[in-house]
């Protein structure tokens, strides 16, 4: 036992820098677990002194030590001889205090739930699920309060209470596996359900509340440190957190640095993944409008990250002037509308209930009716149905069609031009294929107007795709199969279709098992009349029924011939009055060019890391740059959003130490010279050592000032041997009530506290 005292470094920091020292006491001792987790510092017992929290694994019990007033040793019976190296507890200026815990636990956090003024102590694990002991006025602590939240994730930073805007409000916000959820709190009891801001990236963490864009809502700042843009920001609104925003920086992990002298702005600190630099960063409203050709992505996460596939539809269905969305899930009997705001952004998901199993969407424009309404496919109930949006702002459950046999594709097209739409259904008939066509005429409901026998089909067809075939103002059918080839139906002028190209060697090439997300439409000729647009491996083409035949008008190529294209779109993308061409290409959207000479050519690829779409839609506003790319679990809005509400990212100043061999893993800020502005503390736990940064307002950067190791390589005690990084976790805070900034580690089995000295050095 006495054996490793010499392991640790007595040390005395006395350093200069500038005309105030950094000075650090040698460590002062106190006995923990060798499995202690999670440890926090509060001031749990309202003293005024903050006090030392952890788990300790080996006992399955939650360890609170109370800071003595003056650093005094409580009065209890001690050792005959102390071991400065391996104290008893009884030797140190705390008093200890057990809550037992009969599961494992991974996460610990305190804040006042109940608004009594009094903290309380948070539990949670993903296997056992969060518990809360809430805080007697006699400083006891109630039984466990179990809360219904999803699967938690591990990790320290995974919950985080704030007070809420009324006395009796609290919010519990809790990084689950399945996003942000957050549970709202009124004098001290939950309230159900809780809200879920989805984000289902298995490495993402980290949960920081501050109002970066300055409007008055907290925004949720995390890190996904496996993306190459690790820094994630969720803009908060008045009932939650809108789309992921995405930053080019690179981080391992991030600290918030404390305000000082009045400096209001958000600064943060972490360590770069790739150059391992100390990095300082802020978050600020955007100054000044961006680059024609910077393009961005914002994320809405609405569908769990492993859905197959998902319904979408976009339309103006409330009638005030914004494109809205609505996107249901196989899974869920539900719809989820997005109501569309300013800027080509969308509301929170409001929740419908509907049919169970919707394979298919369709705005549907009724004479009869004022907003657009819907038509809905459930092969699971069998059902296709309409539904209108009604004027308590929610659709109607679906009215169905009388459809003989099994319901396969449906939409919704204008063929013959009288601003009221037909209805599209392929039917299956004792193994036959069959489009129907349903036309309404004054005063009666929908019927079948006509059919077109898909002779040539034997397998299941994937997608109706309405556009423009020929060269006439007529919406023409490409009706798309994921085992043969597409086919091919010219709208006659009459509402009625007729299938053509039957024997073209073009068509049974390029439309030979395409899917919707293989489709689309753009002029390119500029002739006023769209093109069919066809993405395969490594080009995009661009087809033409033409003089009875179908034509290759334009052919575009990626700079990957092998890469596998999807969901391309012609439209003026930029704003600039000329149509460019878009593709996703299997891990980037690729925007092209028209250049001189006619040629095609890559001018841009979105940097942020986006789903695989399933359909795309340009942004339906004329002055606006970018595109809808919807995927099974979500939609990007790709383009040049001019929101106010958007922040910049900038890198203030980095160091990369120039200590031999040493890579720092985490860094954190803190006062050591009580100078009024923060250093940092930099940790290589590989190493085990630590150095202390000053920043040079003079020259502008950071130089070290102070380095020391923890203790020697490979210790071992009584058999145990400590982690691969030890220490192995570390905060700063106020330790003894003088007002100055200490450091408290995490060694091995016991905590080491380093406290500054009020003494400076002039």
């Amino acid at each position: 036992m006495r054996g490793c005292a010499n392991a640790f470094i007595f040390c005395c920091a006395l350093v200069n820098v500038g005309a105030v020292s950094f000075r650090l006491s040698s460590p002062e001792v106190i006995k923990a677990s060798w499995n202690a987790r999670t440890f926090l510092c509060e001031d749990l017992n309202a003293d005024g002194l903050n006090d030392l929290l952890f788990y300790n694994l080996d006992r399955s019990r939650i360890e609170i030590l109370y800071r003595t007033s003056n650093g005094k040793t409580p009065p209890r019976v001690s050792p005959v001889q102390v071991d400065r190296w391996n104290p008893e507890l009884e030797d140190a200026p705390y008093k200890k205090e057990y809550i037992f815990v009969p599961e494992k636990i991974t996460v610990l956090a305190v804040g006042d739930l109940n608004r009594d003024g009094l903290l309380d102590v948070i539990q949670g694990s993903p296997e056992n699920g969060v518990q809360v002991y809430f805080r007697t006025p006699d400083l006891k602590w109630k039984e466990p309060y179990e809360l219904e939240s999803g699967r938690l994730r591990s990790g320290m930073f995974s919950m985080k209470i704030k007070k809420g805007k009324e006395p009796s409000h609290s919010k519990l916000y809790l990084f689950t596996e399945s996003g942000l959820e957050i549970i709202d709190f009124k004098n001290g009891e939950p309230k159900y359900p809780s809200k879920l801001f989805r984000e289902e990236s298995k490495s993402a963490r980290g949960l920081h509340l501050a109002d970066f864009d300055h409007d008055g809502e907290d925004d949720w700042l995390y890190l996904d440190p496996a993306k190459e843009r690790s820094i994630r920001v969720r803009y908060g609104v008045k009932e939650g957190f809108g789309p992921e925003h995405s930053f080019d920086l690179s981080l391992l992990s991030f600290n918030p640095v404390d305000a000082v002298q009045g400096n209001k702005e958000s600064k943060f600190v972490g360590i770069d993944r790739t150059s391992s630099e100390v990095t300082v960063f802020s978050i600020e409203p955007r100054k000044g409008d961006i680059d024609s050709l910077n393009f961005g992505a914002v994320s809405h996460d609405l569908f769990p990250a492993d859905e197959k596939k998902s319904a979408w539809v976009m339309e103006d269905f409330n009638s005030d002037g914004n494109t809205d969305l609505i996107a249901a899930s196989p899974k869920l009997g539900e719809l989820l509308f997005l109501p569309g705001v300013t800027n080509e952004q969308f509301g929170l998901p409001q929740k419908n209930p509907s049919l169970k199993g919707i394979s298919s969407l369709s705005a549907c424009r009724f004479s009869s009716t004022k907003n657009p309404g819907l038509l809905i496919l459930s092969p699971e109930e069998k059902i296709v149905g309409l539904s209108e949006f009604t004027d308590n702002k929610r659709f109607s459950f679906p009215v169905p069609l009388t459809v003989e046999g099994d319901a396969i594709l449906s939409h919704c097209a204008d063929l013959d031009g009288d601003g009221q739409d037909e209805i599209l259904v392929v039917v299956e008939k004792r193994s036959d294929f069959v489009l129907q066509i349903w036309s309404k005429e004054k005063g009666r409901d929908y019927d079948v107007s006509s059919e077109v026998e898909l002779d040539e089909w034997k397998r299941e067809p994937s997608a109706i795709f309405p556009c423009y075939l020929d060269e006439d103002d007529r919406i023409d059918l490409v009706l798309l199969s994921d085992r043969e080839a597409g086919q091919l139906l010219v709208n006659n002028g009459k509402g009625q279709l007729e299938l053509v190209g039957i024997d073209s060697a073009i068509r049974k090439s390029v439309l030979l098992e395409k899917n919707r997300s293989h489709v689309g439409s753009g002029d390119v000729d500029g002739d006023q009349s769209p093109e069919l647009l066809v993405a395969g491996e490594g080009m995009v083409r661009a087809l033409k029924w033409k003089s009875g035949k179908l034509q290759v008008i334009e052919q575009f190529n990626a700079v990957d011939p092998k890469a596998e294209l999807v969901c391309p779109v012609l439209h003026d993308i930029n704003n600039d009055g000329e149509n460019e061409m878009a593709y996703y290409s299997g891990k980037n959207w690729v925007i092209l060019k028209r250049q001189s000479g006619g040629v095609f050519e890559k001018i841009e690829e979105i940097e942020e890391e986006t789903r695989s779409p399933q359909v795309v839609y340009s942004f339906p506003s004329k002055n606006k740059k970018g595109f809808y790319s919807l995927s099974a679990s979500g939609i990007d809005v790709i383009g040049q959003s001019l929101s106010n509400q958007e922040c910049d990212l900038e890198v203030h100043s980095r160091y990369l130490t120039d200590l031999p061999k040493i890579i720092h893993g985490g860094v954190d800020w803190g006062d050591f010279n009580n100078d009024g502005k923060s250093d940092l503390v930099c940790m290589d736990g590989r190493k085990n050592v630590l150095e202390f940064l000053s920043f040079s307002e003079k020259e502008k950067n950071w130089e070290s000032v102070l380095h020391f190791q923890v203790f020697e390589k490979d210790l071992h005690y009584r058999g145990k041997k400590g982690g691969v990084n030890e220490p192995r976790d570390g905060l700063v805070a106020d330790l003894n009530g003088d007002g100055l900034d200490d450091l408290v580690l995490l060694v091995h089995d016991r905590f080491l506290c380093y406290y500054q000295s009020k003494e400076t050095v002039k």
